[in-house]
């Protein structure tokens, strides 16, 4: 932005420039936006250059740089004036030099001719090009001065100084001249010169505190002998800030016009000069030395400051800015305006000093006179702006007047009224020290003071307040005033009455201590106390009753007692006294503040029996009293005590505990577990803090925390458990969405989005009547299902506007923010929630699962029937073969009593539950058994049942046959026998088989029924479950129900047989035993032993092996 005879204008915005000789260069990520300007023109380029950087979006400005761009023009050629002067001796003259059309303002220094020292003129920036710049010399002529010579210098930035040697220094700093000369035989030595007078012969001159009379030419002379003297001359140029004069003031009369002129000097020339205006920073006038206000008014009235600018660059220095300022009484002639008085609600204090100020705005010119009266008189008090009370008192009190004036006019009246307070003073105090004895009653202490306003009254003991609730004391209050503005007088007694004294009036050993009453208003504080001592036998004040050393040590125990007189006291162990020795018992007694006295009993060089119970006796005039401490070896601590809560935050409790005995160890450490609702526990280590603060905690989350003591000797219990919440971080609670209030229902809904905060809604009215917001009274429960919304009703009167924030259910303070409700007719119609991402995501991996099952039971479904067909085949075999193998006679039949499911004949139990059947199939179970009769929970499953008919059938029927159907079937679950009833989960024999994790050897047709559900879990201890209950086999009460069988897996059919496909049943080295079953396990397999494994008559006690090769 460029600013030119106050105007401005934009010359580039961004990487956009607005004319073809401005060039931007805009690096943002360094930070560079640089400016190049081709062909510089006075009339274009010379001024101001504000670069700003604004924000994004709101415009404001973030940084701001200016520069003041001056385009180099040399001066015009100087004018002096008059050009033939004619002076008289004793008249003063001024010779004026001038220059224009340069760029910037030039320098002009006078001379006179034969002399190198600049003379002193005031100097007149034009303050541009097209304005002269003038310095006027002013000679005090004498006759030396007849016919002498004058030349002014004009110089600009403008002009080469490549010709010109010189030097410069700051006025008052030191300068340093050398001369250096090249010459063989060498220089023997160099003379300067200043104007023609000799002045040294050193090499270096050196100058302390430069004035502007050292400023000028300095020649250097060098000879070496040889005929031929050389010299150079050097400059001295002095710099200088400025020196700003103006007049001390100006008086004007309102609508004139004012011009003051601002003298400026300065070496160099200033770089800026402007007005500036006290208390007003809007204004100010730059570039120029003359201040113009047209016709002002009083707002013009002030002082006006000119400040002017320069920047001293001595040689081989750095540079730096000089300011000089001056300033002008701008003042206009105007009557007072509006009169106001500070302060504006006066407080004066008996018997003290008390000022009140009178002023106007505008404040008048030539100054006013200020009137001082009373309401209740026309009487000048005053003549002055201040008026002062010297000693107020109540008749002071009243309204005080104040009006301005002056030749112009007057000002308005003020007033304002003066209320005079009486700081409290006590009328009536309290005796210093007063005794009583215990069985005193019905003590009571007063107190009167006298105050405005109205005093109050506390009662203190021991600098505590003293509560009524308590039960300890009573507080009495009566107050008096006599006519409007007189003092209050207050009288208080303080009673020792309360229900938790005996005969609710009784004196307490407790009762003893520094009681204060205090009355207090608006002006201060004042006190009376009185000591308070009971006369009372001994009470113990020390705990615990404790102390712990080891043996060899000395052991110290203390007993404390307060009483009033002072007690004597007496040691003993068991029954015996103690009386000091000096060498292995010792005592102490000392007097402690507040009627407490100690004596401490040292026992030296502790032996066993020295351990045991002392007993403390203390006596005085009012009784006797004995405690007892125990003397122990060092141990563990005792857990701590009355845990509390100091402090609670988002993510921390602070935790406080009374410590127990120490176990004798001085360095006692505290741990604190602090243990979440759901069973999640921490630990935090507080070493020796207690107060202990526990962080960082998971905000608005429930704990049980417990604090325990440890030392070197180990940990004791853990403390009772003490319930606390962390608080909710306001910053985390959501606001409330989609606000609206239905004006015709007065209806208020809302949503709320899905947070795992527990909270509440709080929602404010404000009516038309009353601008302040009220909430109501009622706060609204806030469910954290997604995209809940929420309705609350807002009573009959409808609020012109309504708004809701969500605070936390625990802590009400912490609330996060207000949403302003939208007024509408009817409430919209809100969508059906919709489903959060985790319900979603379980509805569609549940559906995958539901195709995944349901094309695995096609699949089975497909290989069920071609398994079928396969048995089918191979059942035709089995009847073909039949004839071909040697007959045998049938097995004798089995008969059943009233019963025809032979899963219920007892034939069955006696097969199955027979102890002196071998388990042949118990070797399986190498990887899960167990011994001892102990229950082997993962897989303790029984061992199946074994079809009644193996290849031929022992009831007489062909493989064929429905014989199958009536066996009953174990359920194989390996979970439920850890829900039975140790009675019937535990085998006898102590180690179980698993048909399906090793393979299901000899179980035939364990899949044949697998269709049909296993037994549910029945419950512990039921008859029902019992294996030899045949109810439980009873499907529906149908005897002839279908059997459950459980299926037999495609890899049992190999692995650690026979050669005839089976294991070997004869496993003798395994205990013997029968076991129980379990109706919910998998059945388990018993065998005769008489009969055998493979094709073979029931009842042959010779194995035979019948190989069959079906083709």
């Amino acid at each position: 932005m460029r600013q030119r005879n106050g105007e401005k204008d934009n010359v580039a915005i961004g990487n956009t420039p607005f004319d073809i000789s401005y060039k931007v260069d805009l690096e943002a990520s360094e930070g560079r936006y640089d400016l190049t300007i081709s062909h510089a023109k006075y009339e274009r380029d010379n001024g101001m250059f504000e670069c700003r950087f604004k924000e994004a979006g709101t415009g404001s400005d973030l940084h701001t740089t200016t520069v003041n761009l001056t385009v180099l023009i040399p001066p015009g050629s100087p004018r002096i004036n008059p050009e033939a002067p004619t002076a008289t001796e004793g008249q003063s003259i001024d010779l004026v030099c001038s220059s224009q059309g340069g760029s910037p303002d030039p320098q002009i220094i006078w001379y006179r001719y034969g002399s190198d020292q600049k003379l002193y003129s005031v100097l007149k920036p034009g303050g541009g090009r097209d304005f002269p710049t003038t310095s006027v010399l002013t000679i005090n002529p004498g006759k030396d001065d007849d016919d002498a010579q004058y030349r002014c210098v004009v110089w600009n930035r403008a002009l080469s100084d490549s010709e010109k040697m010189e030097a410069t220094v700051t006025l008052n700093r030191s300068a340093t001249l050398t001369c250096s000369a090249d010459a063989k035989p060498p220089v023997s030595n160099v003379r300067w010169t200043r104007g023609g007078r000799f002045i040294g012969t050193q090499n270096t001159l050196i100058k302390d505190h430069v004035s502007l009379d050292d400023a000028g030419q300095y020649v250097c002379q060098a000879d070496n002998g040889l005929g031929r003297l050389r010299e150079a001359e050097v400059t001295l140029d002095v710099l200088y800030g400025p020196r700003v004069s103006v007049i001390s003031s100006k008086d004007v009369d309102e609508g004139e016009d004012i011009v003051i002129t601002c003298n400026v000097t300065a070496n160099p020339a200033p770089v800026t000069i402007e007005w500036l205006k006290e208390g007003d920073d809007s204004f100010r006038q730059s570039g120029v030395d003359i201040l113009r206000l047209s016709r002002v008014s009083a707002v013009n009235q002030g002082n006006y400051i000119c400040r002017a600018v320069n920047i001293l660059t001595p040689t081989g220095g750095e540079p730096s800015d000089r300011i000089g300022n001056a300033t002008v009484a701008v003042r206009v002639r105007h009557a007072p305006g509006k009169t106001y008085i500070t302060p504006a609600e006066p407080i004066a204090v008996q018997g003290e000093q008390s000022t009140l100020t009178c002023g106007a705005d505008p404040p008048g010119w030539p100054m006013p006179t200020y009137r001082w009266w009373r309401h209740d008189s026309d009487a000048t008090l005053t003549l002055g702006a201040n008026y002062t009370i010297p000693r107020a008192s109540l008749t002071d009190e009243g309204t005080y007047y104040c009006q301005p004036s002056n030749r112009l006019g007057k000002g308005t009246p003020a007033s304002v009224r003066v209320r005079v307070h009486q700081p409290p003073r006590i009328l009536e105090n309290l005796p210093e020290t007063a005794i009583y004895r215990i069985s005193k009653t019905d003590l009571s202490l007063a107190c009167r003071a006298q105050g405005k306003p109205q005093p109050s009254i506390r009662w203190l003991k021991d600098g505590e307040e003293i509560s009524p609730a308590d039960g300890f004391y009573n507080i009495l209050v009566e107050q008096s005033s006599i006519g409007q503005n007189a003092a209050h007088t207050v009288q208080s007694t303080l009673q020792f009455r309360g229900s938790r004294r005996i005969n609710d009036n009784q004196l307490l050993p407790t009762d003893r201590g520094t009681y204060q009453c205090v009355f207090k208003n608006d002006v201060r504080e004042v006190s009376s106390s009185q000591l308070l001592r009971v006369e009372h036998s001994p009470i113990t004040v020390h705990k615990p009753n404790k102390v712990a050393f080891d043996l060899l040590e000395d052991a110290q125990l203390e007993c404390r007692m307060q009483a009033y007189p002072e007690p004597k006291f007496q040691w003993s162990l068991g029954p015996n006294f103690i009386e000091p020795d000096g060498t292995h018992y010792a005592t102490n007694d000392t007097a402690l503040p507040d009627d407490v006295y100690a004596s401490v009993l040292t026992v030296r060089g502790l032996t066993e029996a020295d351990y045991g119970s002392y007993t403390c006796k203390g006596t005085n005039s009012r009784g006797d009293h004995k405690t007892l401490i125990t003397l122990q070896e060092k141990g563990r601590p005792e857990h701590p005590t009355n845990l509390r809560v100091i402090d609670q935050n988002i993510d921390a409790i602070m935790l406080a505990w009374d410590e127990s005995f120490n176990g004798g160890f001085a360095d006692t450490i505290f741990y604190v577990r602090a243990e979440t609702m759901s069973g999640e526990s921490m630990s935090h280590d507080c070493q020796t803090q207690n107060p202990c603060n526990i962080k960082p905690l998971p905000q608005q989350t429930a704990f049980k925390l417990q604090v325990k003591a440890s030392n070197i000797m180990g940990d004791s219990d853990f403390s009772d458990p003490l319930e606390a919440m962390t608080l909710v971080d306001v910053d985390t609670i959501p606001a409330p969405e989609e606000v609206f209030f239905q004006t015709t229902g007065n209806m208020l809904s809302f949503k709320v989005l899905p947070t795992d905060l527990m909270l509440q809604g709080q929602v404010e009215i404000r009516s038309v009547d009353n601008d302040e917001w009220s909430p109501l009274e009622t706060r609204v429960p806030i469910s954290s299902d997604s995209n809940d919304h929420g309705e609350v009703y807002l009573g009959k009167k409808v609020p012109e506007e309504v708004r809701i924030r969500f605070c936390s259910l625990f802590v009400a303070s912490s609330c996060g923010k207000y949403r302003a409700a939208i007024q509408v007719d009817s409430l919209p119609s809100f969508p059906t929630k919709s489903m959060s991402m985790p319900y979603m995501v379980a509805i569609i991996v549940g559906c995958v699962v539901f195709v995944a099952v349901g094309a695995l039971i096609f699949i089975c479904c497909c290989c069920r029937h071609r398994n079928n067909k396969l048995k089918n085949k191979t059942a035709d075999m089995e009847v073909a073969h039949r004839g071909v193998v040697t007959q045998q006679a049938p097995p004798p039949p089995y008969y059943t009593v009233g019963m025809d499911n032979k899963g219920l004949d007892g034939s069955m139990d006696t097969g199955l539950d027979d102890p002196s059947k071998t388990a042949i199939y118990s070797s399986q179970q190498y990887h899960n058994y167990s011994q001892n009769g102990q229950v082997n929970t993962p897989n303790n499953n029984g061992m199946g049942y074994m079809d009644n008919s193996y290849s031929n059938s022992n009831n007489g029927g062909s493989v064929n046959s429905q014989d199958s159907l009536w066996q009953v079937k174990g359920h194989g679950d390996p979970q439920m026998t850890t829900h039975m009833a140790p009675h019937m989960s535990q085998d006898s024999r102590g180690y179980q088989y698993d048909p399906m994790v090793h393979g299901g050897y000899g179980i035939s047709g364990y899949d044949d029924y697998s269709h049909y559900p296993p037994a549910g879990y029945q419950g512990q201890g039921m008859v029902e479950d019992y294996p030899g209950s045949r109810g439980n086999y009873i499907s529906n009460g149908d005897p002839y129900a279908a059997v459950h069988k459980p299926r037999k897996r495609v890899d049992h059919i190999d692995g650690g047989c026979d050669v005839s496909g089976m294991p070997d049943p004869y496993m003798e080295h395994y205990e013997q035993g029968g076991a129980e079953m379990n109706s919910d396990n998998k059945p388990q397999i018993s065998f005769d032993e008489s009969l055998e494994s493979g094709y073979s008559t029931p009842n042959s006690r010779n194995r035979r092996i019948i190989r069959e090769i079906i083709v």
